[in-house]
């Protein structure tokens, strides 16, 4: 649930040498990975926007003016990077959506399914918020809004995302009750 890296490595990584980013690196990597997944739902292009946040995270770490801030920071650069990659993914109309990338698909295609359907910055805040488990006034400082923003756009995509379970919800039972009249 985010990049919990003890401010020691972050303080280590800012002000020391490559070894110090490069573990941290490896302890934000799964993370970066996730949000990106989350968001460009598109399993090589979440690994590559992953790649290019550390690789942001790499060369600027230095720039970092607290490593209390790190957190936000970090998020900050993943989630601009993955709606950059997912704008260019859609037009150049190469690749679909890939839904089903967890562990265990059948639970899940419903909402991967159903967060497709929201606009960018709505699954932005609704991944930062109820994935990564950030609190609103953190979201705002991510995605640089304030933080009425975010809880309205959580509001709204709560609404869509009940609304389209709801109808997948119903279209499936709709589908078993055909099943049964065979």
């Amino acid at each position: 649930m985010g990049p919990q890296v003890p401010i020691e490595i972050v303080e280590a990584a800012r002000t020391g040498g490559v070894r110090e980013v490069e573990r941290l690196l490896e302890m934000v990597w799964t993370d970066a990975y996730r949000l990106s997944q989350a968001i460009v739902a598109h399993r090589q292009c979440a690994e590559d926007v992953a790649q290019e946040a550390c690789v942001i995270m790499f060369s600027h770490i230095r720039s970092l003016r607290s490593a209390e801030a790190f957190r936000t920071w970090f998020y900050r650069i993943v989630v601009r990077e993955a709606l950059k990659q997912k704008t260019q993914l859609y037009a150049s109309s190469e690749a679909m959506p890939d839904p089903g990338y967890c562990e265990d698909p059948s639970a899940s295609l419903d909402l991967w399914h159903a967060l497709a359907t929201l606009t960018d910055k709505h699954r932005a805040a609704i991944v930062l918020h109820y994935f990564e488990g950030l609190p609103t006034r953190e979201i705002g400082e991510v995605l640089h809004i304030p933080d009425a923003t975010v809880r309205f756009r959580l509001m709204t995509a709560r609404r869509k995302l009940r609304s389209t379970l709801k109808a997948i919800d119903l279209k499936a039972a709709s589908k078993d009750d055909g099943l049964y009249a065979l």
